[in-house]
């Protein structure tokens, strides 16, 4: 069971991305597997949301040094490693890649 610290951390997150309180939570069980393998590097990801009702959707292309790995394992797909972190309510907003300084990078790279 998650913590009431995390679970506000989440719901914190989630308001603030989405722009809307989180109405609900949703348990997720993740059975990581022991082996990987390593296909290769993601360069963009899309996804799908919603912000102020409205579904939005996102792509974010990461800069060639913060690329994440797709690994599979168990027929199932992990993104692993990249230099990069989720971030709201900032001028940057989203998926945010980082340099090799540990610097935040603009869109633009």
């Amino acid at each position: 069971m998650p913590s009431q610290k995390d679970l506000r951390k989440a719901a914190k997150l989630y308001q603030e991305f989405r722009e809307a309180p989180m109405r609900r939570g949703r348990s997720v069980n993740i059975d990581i597997p022991k082996v990987l393998t390593v296909i290769g590097y993601i360069t963009a990801i899309e996804y799908d949301t919603t912000v102020k009702r409205k579904m939005i959707p996102y792509r974010h292309d990461f800069a060639p040094g913060s690329r994440p790995l797709m690994c599979i394992g168990d027929g199932k797909i992990f993104v692993v490693e990249g230099r990069y972190h989720f971030t709201a309510g900032g001028k940057l907003e989203g998926i945010v890649d980082i340099d090799g300084r540990g610097k935040e990078i603009d869109d633009g790279y």
